[in-house]
């Protein structure tokens, strides 16, 4: 059971024009009795993925043209509406969307300091063979 007050963490929303907002729970708690929540989050462009998370962590960002970078997220400030359109943490070359989104350790990336950004916007690397989920695999015969 939550009583009012006891929102721990937040959620990132993650959208295709290469934004993300850092939304903390406690925006979400509600002051009326409503059965249809309104404002969840912008829609000034279509989501991409939605991640909720109660501590800090780092996160990698796939674009659709092949290249990845690896976000901290505490080096976004969280925003206190909801509906906000977010920072620009990915720069994307024309006709490119933000893709995907996954926590680093759940990425499979061996080399992480060549898709670790210092400064957003970044433009990420291009993914590795080694380092992308769709590894072939040998078989011996």
């Amino acid at each position: 059971m939550v009583f009012a007050g006891d929102y721990k963490g937040f959620v990132m929303f993650f959208f295709e024009n290469g934004k993300a907002a850092k939304v903390p729970l406690s925006a979400y708690e509600t002051k009326t009795n409503r059965k249809k929540l309104t404002g969840a989050y912008s829609d000034k462009s279509p989501l991409a993925a939605i991640v909720g998370l109660e501590t800090d962590t780092q996160v990698v960002v796939y674009s659709s043209d092949g290249r990845a970078a690896i976000i901290s997220t505490a080096q976004l400030l969280p925003k206190t509406t909801r509906n906000t359109q977010g920072v620009a943490v990915l720069t994307l070359k024309k006709k490119a969307v933000l893709q995907e989104v996954k926590l680093l350790t759940e990425s499979g990336i061996t080399q992480e300091s060549r898709y670790r950004c210092k400064t957003l916007p970044t433009a990420g690397a291009l993914l590795r063979q080694e380092d992308s989920q769709e590894k072939q695999e040998s078989f011996d015969i």
